[in-house]
């Protein structure tokens, strides 16, 4: 949820165009620091830190606003949000106090919002996301209506031991035969990326797979993922052109990224998974069996032939050797 600004139309009345409502929600300036797009903040767990955000109502009439702080998500498209109204905070979305829920903004000025961060004495060290979003509903009780909102996020981290860890969950791999023997099959490869640290990690994906003994590899590189949150995973799906070569092994590796300005100190680890699956060539045995059989054929009737001709050979000779038999007795009789 990153500061911005956005349009949004309320409900016309009497079949009257409404004006635009815009408005951005971000954090206020400090002099000992350029504009922010966002809060960032390192308490140590059982203290408390205090800040400001900035409502500006760009519209033509005044807006009333409500404000609201909460845990803050990726979601599945890979955008950092906020949970959902009416959805409960688990972390710091309830650590966040702010000194109003409901501003009225007048026409083209900006009020100023306190809050205050409580980190409990337990909370558990590491990135703590969250974000506050300043939200408008259109239409009235009777009908339906849209809330539309925009936020500024907040990057809390608690004090204390970093853990930058990444795991491979999961991981499965489905062959596709190609009926074609002449060309490769498709490898579907399914895993999850674990975020298993209490840092939010980008991630450099590697796939690698190949036949028994690393014999014709094939090599993938999957979308980088900008962010994976604490806690967090992210699905996979990959597609590979492989040969069917009775087995196929894959391996996944997992390379961690720092995001934006985060720092810490931790070394970095790859961390892997890998599966091996069954890739039977069935339209090259199907191609061996009928070259087999063919050669077999080719073989039994060059025999049958060889037979035939040794008969016949023989034939022959005893029949040459009858008619000297006879000649030989005819000149016996004159005699």
């Amino acid at each position: 949820l990153v500061a911005s600004t956005l349009f949004a139309l309320p409900a016309a009345a009497d079949g009257e165009e409404a004006p635009p409502t815009v408005w951005s929600l971000t954090p206020a300036p400090q002099d000992d620091e350029d504009d922010r797009v966002s809060f960032r903040f390192d308490v140590p767990p059982g203290e408390n830190t205090e800040d400001t955000v900035e409502l500006t109502n760009f519209s033509a009439q005044e807006a009333t606003f409500t404000l609201e702080a909460a845990d803050g998500v990726v979601s599945d498209s890979g955008v950092f949000d906020i949970l959902r109204p009416g959805e409960e905070n688990e972390a710091a979305g309830q650590w966040i106090e702010l000194d109003q829920q409901e501003v009225t903004v007048p026409a083209d000025e900006t009020v100023t919002v306190p809050f205050t961060i409580t980190v409990p004495e337990n909370a558990t060290p590491g990135d703590q996301p969250a974000g506050i979003a300043a939200s408008v509903s259109t239409g009235d009780s009777e009908d339906v209506s849209m809330v539309s909102r925009v936020g500024a996020r907040l990057h809390l981290r608690v004090d204390g031991e970093v853990e930058p860890t990444l795991a491979v969950n999961d991981m499965d791999v489905d062959y596709h035969q190609n009926w074609n023997p002449f060309a490769p099959g498709t490898a579907t490869v399914t895993y999850t990326v674990v975020n298993d640290g209490n840092v939010r990690l980008g991630v450099e994906q590697a796939l690698h797979s190949s036949g028994p003994f690393g014999i014709a590899g094939a090599d993938e590189q999957p979308e980088p993922i900008r962010e994976v949150l604490p806690g967090g995973e992210v699905q996979v799906q990959v597609e590979q052109d492989v040969w069917p070569l009775f087995a196929l092994h894959s391996t996944v590796e997992l390379a961690p990224q720092i995001v934006g300005e985060d720092e810490f100190d931790p070394e970095l680890t790859t961390s892997s998974g890998e599966t091996t699956v069954a890739a039977i060539p069935i339209p090259q045995l199907i191609i061996l069996v009928f070259l087999g059989v063919l050669i077999w054929w080719l073989v039994s009737r060059k025999k049958r032939n060889q037979k035939k001709f040794d008969a016949a050979v023989a034939a022959a000779a005893a029949e040459r050797n009858g008619e000297t038999d006879d000649d030989d007795a005819t000149t016996d009789s004159r005699a």
